[in-house]
Parts: structure tokens; sequence; C-alpha cells
């Protein structure tokens, strides 16, 4: 019975990980759209940062309410409304939460970056680098320094919403007694 809990667990880990993969993706658009449309009006990188991370966000935690509540988490106590207002409430809490964590590495970043490497990684548009460089982009040092940006506050906000949800939201039922057979 352990090898299936087993199973169970790295199927759901693997489901939670693809969703992640495809939150992110959306995130990183939606991202690079309002950094665009930002550096375009010559904004305040904070604020260029708090909105485009927000927008992100918002997009991503409606995305991933869906697929957690529909296909992530399986094994989820049958006493649980997931589909509640307190349930999803509780769940957009925790998403801020998230947010947080991956707005405060995302700027822990910005901060390392100026001070060690003179990049503001904030100001970073894809669309503008490939429209300077074309495809030389993938040498900008700035490119880089923004993307492992990203994938750290990505993996933070990763691991914040794993076990936030997995802890508090999506509880597996209690064990029963194991010498039933």
């Amino acid at each position: 019975m352990k090898i299936d809990k087993k199973k169970s667990l790295k199927w759901e880990l693997i489901r939670f990980a693809i969703t992640g993969v495809v939150c992110a993706l959306f995130d990183y658009l939606v991202c690079q759209l309002v950094i665009m449309g930002f550096n375009a009006i010559k904004a305040d990188a904070l604020l260029t940062t708090i909105i485009s991370t927000g927008a992100g966000f918002v997009i991503g935690v409606i995305l991933n309410y869906i697929l957690s509540t529909y296909w992530v988490y399986q094994n989820v106590d049958k006493n649980q409304n997931t589909k509640s207002p307190l349930f999803i409430t509780k769940f957009v809490i925790l998403s801020i939460g998230g947010l947080l964590v991956s707005v405060g590495v995302m700027l822990l970043c910005n901060l390392v970056c100026e001070s060690s490497f003179n990049i503001n990684i904030v100001d970073v548009s894809l669309m503008e680098l490939i429209k300077l460089n074309g495809f030389a982009f993938l040498a900008q040092g700035i490119f880089w320094a923004y993307f492992i940006s990203f994938c750290l506050k990505t993996l933070a906000g990763l691991i914040f919403n794993y076990i936030t949800r997995k802890l508090i939201l999506y509880k597996a039922p209690k064990k029963e007694e194991e010498n039933h057979e």
C-alpha cells in the first residue's frame, strides 16, 4: 500500500510541476506584455515590477486554481468543498502569500543585479531585446539575468504554493485503520 501512496504523491508532484510550468509561462508572457507597455511610457522600475508581477499573478492564480482543483490534487478529503467561496478565498489569500514571496525574490534579484552587474532586470522586455538584437538577445547578460531571476522567483513561489496548498487546502483523507483487510 505504501508504494501506491508514493506513486500517488509522485504523480501529484508531476501534475503540480506541469501546472506550475504552464502557469509560469502565462505569468511570463503577461509580465513581458506589461513590461513592454510600461517601458513605452518610461514608468518607474518599482511600479513596473509590482504591476507586471501582479498582472501575471492574476492570470496565474485563476489558471492555477482551475488546474489544482480539477487535475492536480486528486486525493482530497471528500468533506472539503473545493468550489466553495470560503475555499476559493483561502486559495487566493495563500496565493497572495506566494505572490509576496515572488515579488520579494524578484526585487532581491534586481538589487543583486543592480549592485553587482549594473543591470536593472525589471526593465527587460523580451520583444525590445529581439527588436534591437534579433536572436542575438540570447547572448545578452541582461536577458539571462532576468531569466535566472524569473526562474528563482517562480521556484520560490512554487515551493510556497505546494506546501501551503498541500498542508492547508487540499488535505488528503485521514488514514483509516491499517488493520482493515
